[in-house]
């Protein structure tokens, strides 16, 4: 049945050994500038989230040449055993700053004083004269009254479950055939999403394999956007953070590392959301950080121009840099006394 998915009717490649010959998946892929509201100075140009539909024809033909230098880049070393409690943590913060906020009973958020209407807009308690607002919450899309100081919260829970991005100029049509077809092989339901993840997973080993490094990268954005979509905000960070470590040693398709490059904002911008929502520093960041890319990367790391130590730096100063544009210090104004002058006799 895996054989009959059709996926490469959605990416119009050639026939493989492993899936039947479909078409029309993707009518070509390109990247498409977003603007994302944050100004990264970079000196470098940002590495692209570009998978192109020729880059997905050459994974379905064998090149032992590089693979074999692939291999080079590979992790050929016993799996790594890490300590995992880092991960339950951070999960922990996840779930709490995920939780349900507000009343759905028309009642203040603060007093709980009961309202037969609820308000359009922000309102101050008859009762305690606290603000309060009606939103849908984004756990369970029911209309709630929400304390005003919860605004910036919900409205990043809504931000980090929002659809996730899927492969630029993807066919949906056929992406949907692609999902019944799983739905009917495994007896449970698939959501389009579902269906995208499946196939970037059938292609990320063979792009890492190929020594397609870059390709590789952007599969692992996209398996990152399918887990903040399904709300495993930890596992999303994760792949997040690992992908900032390709991303600044330059993942290139050919079969090496070191492109002259920067971080997409594209990522920043979602680990900035998802930090902020579970209000999560970057300096605290630090073993999670470690923990991500020991426990996903396929790499030897000494081959790599920058170790995950430097990595992280790079990381938190990026992070700096933004919080000091987005809230700049007040430079305090020192008044300056004025002169006094006396007449000499």
């Amino acid at each position: 049945m895996a054989r009959e998915l059709g996926m490469l009717r959605l990416l119009k490649i050639r026939k493989s050994k492993k899936i039947k010959d479909t078409e029309n998946i993707i009518d070509g892929v390109e990247e498409v500038a977003q603007d994302l509201n944050i100004e990264i100075k970079e000196e470098l140009p940002p590495i692209k989230l570009f998978i192109s539909v020729d880059q997905l024809a050459a994974l379905n033909e064998l090149d032992s040449d590089r693979e074999m230098q692939a291999r080079m880049f590979l992790n050929s070393k016993e799996i790594r055993h890490i300590d995992a409690s880092v991960f339950e943590e951070f999960k922990y913060r996840f779930e709490k700053s995920f939780g349900k906020l507000g009343n759905e009973n028309r009642r203040c958020p603060h007093c709980q004083r009961d309202y037969n209407s609820a308000p359009a807009e922000v309102k101050k308690c008859l009762g305690c004269e606290k603000s309060f607002f009606k939103t849908k919450r984004p756990q369970d899309g029911k209309t709630v009254l929400v304390k005003d100081e919860h605004r910036n919260l919900i409205s990043l829970q809504w931000e980090n479950i929002k659809k996730a991005e899927l492969i630029e100029r993807v066919n949906l049509d056929e992406l949907e055939k692609v999902r019944l077809k799983l739905e009917l092989r495994d007896n449970k339901r698939y959501s389009l999403y579902n269906a995208h993840f499946h196939l970037v997973k059938q292609y990320t080993p063979t792009a890492l394999i190929s020594g397609r490094f870059r390709l590789y990268s952007s599969f692992i954005y996209y398996m990152a956007e399918h887990d903040r979509y399904e709300k495993n905000f930890t596992k999303a960070l994760m792949y997040y953070f690992y992908l900032y470590y390709l991303q600044l040693n330059g993942a290139s398709n050919s079969v090496v590392f070191g492109d002259k490059v920067s971080v997409n904002i594209r990522i920043i911008k979602r680990i900035s959301n998802l930090l902020e929502m579970a209000r999560i520093k970057p300096l605290e960041c630090k073993y999670f950080f470690v923990y991500s890319v020991n426990k996903t990367s396929a790499f030897e790391f000494e081959n790599l121009p920058y170790s995950i130590e430097e990595t992280y730096t790079h990381f938190v100063e990026t992070f700096d840099e933004d919080e000091r544009r987005k809230n700049p210090p007040k430079v305090k104004k020192i008044k300056q006394k004025q002169k006094s002058f006396r007449l000499t006799k």
